[in-house]
């Protein structure tokens, strides 16, 4: 089997600066880590990168120890931790304490599959065998995502726990294909874990939710965030950089039509090409 995989990241249409950051690379496995910063907190794109430069640091360590589902979901949250505590001490060296509201998706590949780790929100899009496009998105209530910077402070976790309403049911994971919709809720920290076989789903993209911000400036309607995906599959494996050259074509594709993506995007792919 061989794998190709890319990554990219554009700012949205009303932002003054992008709070995305993504990178992807192939040591130890190939990998594809993204960070969304909050958009209400300055300097969040500063921590949107502290976070996606520890991940990749610590994710070796953590490839090594996790070396089963059972494994992974044990160590989720313990990886989350050693991340944000590592960032936080630079945040704080480089005078930007509180930059580290956003949130992040960690991928890799062991060459059969690929692993995803969610810390918040994002968009998972994934192209089954027979061609059918399904998404997973995963929304929290009062549209207030769990950032790992709350495990840093007692009083801001117990204040988000009120702010979510119900923090038993406060996250949202739905599974959207051509049949439509359907949702589970889960709490609030519920390990956001998952892994697709490559034989099953030769294509995995990994996403902010950025990629559900597409709105028609005709009609005001947003755009199916899986009618997004499909398009955004539809890329040239041929192509170096093919991430990002889609992504490029896509958004001037959408901009004839008067469609514009309100809010940054970043995106990682892997795809097996045969």
């Amino acid at each position: 089997m061989t794998m190709i995989l890319d990554s990219h990241y554009t700012i949205g249409q009303f932002h003054l600066f992008c709070q995305d950051y993504v990178c992807h690379g192939w040591e130890p496995y190939p990998y594809v880590i993204l960070a969304d910063g909050c958009s209400a907190e300055p300097d969040s794109d500063v921590g949107a990168r502290l976070l996606v430069l520890n991940a990749r640091r610590l994710l070796p360590r953590f490839i090594a120890a996790a070396t089963d589902e059972a494994g992974r979901r044990a160590c989720h949250w313990r990886l989350g931790r050693r991340i944000v505590r590592r960032a936080a001490r630079q945040a704080r060296e480089l005078g930007v304490a509180n930059a580290l509201d956003a949130t992040l998706l960690i991928a890799w590949c062991d060459g059969a599959t690929v692993y995803v780790h969610l810390y918040g929100d994002g968009c998972l899009a994934v192209r089954r065998a027979d061609g059918g496009v399904v998404v997973i998105q995963v929304e929290y209530a009062e549209n207030t995502p769990y950032y790992l910077s709350y495990l840093l402070d007692r009083e801001r976790l117990a204040l988000y726990r009120v702010a979510t309403g119900n923090p038993l049911a406060a996250q949202s994971v739905g599974y959207i294909d051509e049949t439509g919709t359907t949702t589970r809720l889960e709490r609030f920290d519920a390990p956001l874990v998952f892994s697709f076989s490559l034989d099953a789903f030769p294509t995995v993209a990994v996403a902010t939710d950025g990629l559900q911000s597409f709105v028609s400036a005709s009609t005001s309607e947003r755009l199916s965030v899986r009618d997004v995906a499909r398009e955004m599959l539809e890329f040239d494996r041929s192509q170096d950089r093919f991430v990002q050259r889609r992504l490029h074509d896509l958004l001037l594709e959408y901009s004839k039509q008067l469609v514009f993506n309100l809010d940054d995007l970043g995106i990682g792919i892997f795809t097996r090409t045969e």
